[in-house]
């Protein structure tokens, strides 16, 4: 039935998934471009055994690249960058702080899921991508 409303266009699926994305990146990735949260962050990365200066690297990634995803601009490059953001961010949750799945890298793993699915996908014809030909 929803093949016979849309097509087999993968146009409509790519946004919705660009949407889902980019939204949960852009919150997640905000608060690690603020000073207060670099402090307190940094502190509790460095106690793990992680560079500081990975703090604000994720926090750029995720807060601008959910921007691209929404918008639709350089999607293949942009949810590759993501899917390999979130493949680090799981390691660092299993090795390092030793979480469990539910509760802990969860979130981490769908999201490095639908980047890569986003990837392989498309940005299709409701994007930036669209409009510039790419």
């Amino acid at each position: 039935m929803i093949q016979t409303l849309f097509g087999n266009s993968p146009d409509l699926p790519s946004l919705i998934l660009r949407l889902a994305i980019g939204t949960l990146f852009i919150i997640h990735g905000y608060p690690k471009l603020t000073a207060a949260q670099r402090k307190q962050g940094g502190a509790w990365m460095k106690s793990q055994g992680m560079p500081v200066a990975m703090i604000p690297l994720g926090g750029f990634v995720e807060f601008f690249g959910g921007i691209a995803l929404i918008l639709g601009l350089l999607t293949p490059i942009v949810a590759v960058l993501s899917a390999l953001w979130m493949l680090s961010t799981t390691w660092f949750s299993i090795s390092k702080v030793k979480k469990k799945y539910a509760g802990g890298y969860e979130i981490d793993v769908t999201l490095f899921l639908a980047a890569l699915a986003l990837a392989l996908l498309g940005s299709g014809i409701f994007s930036i991508d669209h409009l510039l030909g790419l």
